[in-house]
């Protein structure tokens, strides 16, 4: 019995504490799942937050709240005095930025509140608006569910299909101090009341809007980041002239299943060279032109590796073009060549520009479809 007596002494203590405390209600409690930041027609910052509705008598499944001030902590006051109940920042699931804002200033001061405070969540996705935040936050949602959680599963699942990249923002706050990458985000654009996935922002090492990048080449800077653990798709236009067909029906599309590129990078003096070599296995999903696969299979996959070998190099280019570094060669360049890197690492982003870089991929089909 005396070894009972511990036990049930504890469970009489639990029962009183529990007890203990005032009751919190969801109904009164504003979770902020969404927050966002761009600049009105006068330049000025405007801060939205979108958080659930809980209350069985309301028609509406979530509220939108904005406020204009000079800083995102300042704002916080006003949104609050606007809403019914406590606001709670730990359950943030998205951080919308206007382009037109990454366009004039740097954001990343502006999200500065969010690292900052240990009550802001800081796996929330960020994302570039093509267009306006107003937009966004007032697209109908009657028929999709909350705003939030849409936005939220949108993302994801364009990330899983590698049509776009996925940027938390504790990610971005790496993107922007680490000297060997610059930042990568997700570009969402709103179209006659919908919300659509657009590709992929890539911006300055200041935090500013550099080039935008479309599907096909946000599934390349998935490639080119060893970021292949969900299939790549990809669509080519081959040469029609190779298979004899004409310009219309020269479309073969495929997906990736492996393609982790090998980096080599060196120094001849203060010349750079970067060498990527990738063994892409692929599987077909789509040929719009006759052909023996059989028979011709390595010739079309010739012709595939020519075409990825063109349009990788294009996007590095593009790259190169505005000195960024999305693919994060700077990190193998600092892992490997560091008393290289140090020389370099204040101006990394020029030079890359000035780098020559190779690519060399060799393709392999693995799969044909089930109908051959």
């Amino acid at each position: 019995m005396k070894k009972f007596k511990p036990i049930s002494l504890t469970l009489v203590v639990l029962m009183i504490v529990s007890g203990c405390g005032k009751a919190v209600y969801i109904e009164n409690q504003q979770f902020v799942l969404t927050e966002a930041i761009d600049f009105d027609e006068n330049n000025k910052l405007v801060v939205y937050t979108s958080t659930p509705v809980f209350t069985k008598e309301a028609k509406d499944r979530y509220k939108i709240t904005f406020a204009r001030s000079n800083t995102m902590r300042k704002s916080k006051g006003e949104i609050d005095s606007k809403s019914s109940g406590n606001l709670a920042y730990g359950k943030s699931q998205n951080v919308l930025i206007g382009k037109k804002l990454l366009q004039q200033r740097n954001s990343f001061p502006y999200l500065d509140v969010l690292f900052r405070d240990s009550r802001n969540e800081i796996n929330a996705n960020v994302i570039v608006i093509d267009g306006t935040v107003k937009d966004v936050m007032n697209t109908n949602m009657s028929d999709k569910g909350r705003i939030a959680t849409v936005i939220k599963d949108l993302v994801e699942s364009t990330y899983k299909s590698r049509v776009t990249v996925q940027t938390s923002l504790q990610q971005f706050h790496q993107q922007i101090k680490d000297k060997g990458m610059t930042p990568a985000l997700t570009e969402m654009k709103p179209m006659k009341n919908e919300l659509v996935i657009s590709g992929t922002v890539l911006l300055h090492k200041d935090g500013t809007y550099a080039t935008s990048l479309n599907h096909q080449e946000s599934s390349l800077l998935n490639l080119l980041q060893g970021n292949a653990k969900n299939s790549i798709p990809l669509t080519f236009q081959l040469p029609p002239e190779i298979f004899h067909t004409n310009k219309e029906m020269s479309y073969v599309s495929f997906n990736i299943k492996k393609g982790k590129p090998k980096i080599k990078a060196k120094f001849e003096g203060n010349h750079l060279t970067i060498d990527i070599e990738m063994k892409a296995q692929i599987d077909l999903t789509e040929r719009l032109f006759p052909l023996d696969v059989d028979e011709k299979k390595k010739q079309l996959e010739q012709a595939i590796e020519i075409e990825l070998q063109k349009e990788c190099a294009a996007l590095i280019k593009k790259a190169q073009k505005y000195q960024l570094d999305p693919f994060q060669f700077g990190v193998h360049v600092r892992a490997f060549h560091y008393k290289d890197w140090k020389k370099i690492e204040d101006n990394w982003g020029k030079a890359l520009s000035d780098a020559q870089v190779n690519i060399s991929p060799k393709v392999i089909i693995k799969s044909i479809g089930v109908l051959e």
